[in-house]
């Protein structure tokens, strides 16, 4: 057998390694560089989107050139050696070249097919919306989940969205945005990318979704974008409804206890800061328990929710927080309102209450209900922490029902 020599050796070495800079780019450096032939363009500006025909040819041209250089590295190096060498070596070394240059070009078939296919086999199957766009915006892969999500729809084929702009999608502010960081990454030498963030997108049917959305850059030879897209709106409704049932009393839907508590402390200290008053209203209904042993806690519970809705429909502005205390008991946070104002708003809700009819529960019309009131507001520094003015309106309450009920006390 030929012995060669060192460099000869790493010369042999190096060719038969499979040239990835052609289809994926130097793995050193991470640059990516598709290379063609002089008279030849890749038919589609996505370097993805390489026809099977120009593939095989730059893989042909590109093996042809790496066995005319194997051969002449051979030979030159075999002319160095002794006349002493047979041509039964010679023959040997020859088949040895050809078996080198066969496994180069099957592996480069190989690694080249995998490498402009990765990235769309990817795509196809991620389990969420995804697509990729250029450099310009312009759509240039779509999985199916990308198709449900933008153009509402299961049956559409992703090669529906291809050529679209992405930026038709994107509201104000994120549109402009998204072309400010488009600009940037082509005036500076950084690519691309976001953490997912929360933004609204401009459906096809004219419907806007709130979504998540992160961009990835993808160091092709032309720049390409991952932009993977979450839909919000489920988890929104979801949130909204877990809030709600968190927050409200489910048989007044007025807010519940632990909203009253909050509101109250979260009232108290924006008003003392600011120096507004602020009031507390407390209700309680007369003989409730005698109305549930006469009645029934059906209709007890029916009472309950037409009173509810007389106390709400009382309230002076959207800033009032009316809760279900506990029991019979209602209690209201009246941020930037007086003495005055708080009695005002008392007295209509006595008068709410009072006119109200059970007829249309199945009762008689004999059959009404009353309601008794205290109330306390906090001006100039009258108490000092918002339990101590709760414990006052509470106090003026049990003075209402200790002078005969249906009756409104403030605190003195």
């Amino acid at each position: 057998m030929l012995e060669l020599t060192s460099t000869a050796e790493n010369q042999l070495t190096q060719i038969s390694q499979v040239n990835m800079d052609m289809f994926i780019g130097d793995t050193k450096t991470g640059n990516i560089n598709c290379q063609f032939g002089v008279n030849e363009l890749p038919p589609s500006t996505n370097p993805l989107k390489l026809e099977p025909q120009f593939l095989s040819n730059n893989l042909a041209n590109h093996t042809i050139s790496n066995r005319a250089i194997s051969n002449q590295t051979i030979s030159n190096h075999t002319g160095a050696h002794t006349n002493s060498s047979t041509s039964a070596n010679t023959g040997a070394n020859k088949a040895d070249s050809n078996q080198v240059n066969t496994d180069v070009n099957a592996t480069e078939t190989k690694l080249g097919g995998h490498a402009l296919s990765s990235l769309s086999t990817l795509v196809e199957h991620i389990m969420e919306a995804m697509i990729v766009v250029d450099e310009f915006g312009n759509i240039q892969m779509a999985n199916r989940h990308a198709v449900s999500l933008l153009l509402d729809c299961d049956k559409t084929s992703a090669n529906s969205l291809i050529g679209q702009r992405w930026q038709s999608y994107l509201c104000e502010p994120q549109k402009s945005h998204y072309q400010q960081m488009i600009l940037e990454s082509r005036l500076e030498p950084r690519p691309l990318n976001h953490l997912p963030n929360e933004t609204t997108l401009n459906m096809s049917n004219g419907q806007t979704i709130d979504v998540e959305m992160s961009v990835t850059h993808f160091p092709m030879s032309e720049p390409l974008f991952g932009i993977i897209i979450r839909d919000l709106s489920k988890y929104r409704a979801e949130y909204q409804q877990l809030y709600k049932w968190a927050s409200t009393d489910c048989l007044t839907n007025l807010s519940n206890r632990r909203v009253f508590d909050a509101d109250l402390k979260h009232h108290w200290k924006t008003c003392i800061e600011q120096g507004d008053p602020i009031s507390v209203l407390i209700i309680d209904i007369d003989h409730f328990k005698t109305f549930n042993d006469n009645h029934g806690h059906v209709m007890g519970d029916r009472c309950l929710q037409k009173i509810a809705n007389a106390i709400k429909s009382a309230l002076p502005n959207e800033d009032c927080t009316a809760a279900r205390y506990g029991g019979e008991e209602f209690a209201l946070v009246m941020p930037n309102c007086n003495t005055e104002e708080v009695q005002q708003t008392a007295q209509l809700i006595q008068q709410n209450i009072n006119a109200l009819t059970y007829m249309d529960i199945g009762l008689d019309i004999s059959v009404t209900v009353s309601v008794s009131q205290g109330h306390a507001s906090e001006i100039n520094g009258q108490f000092r922490t918002a339990n101590a003015l709760l414990c006052a309106a509470d106090t003026a309450l049990y003075r209402a029902k200790a002078e005969g009920r249906n009756r409104i006390n403030a605190c003195c």
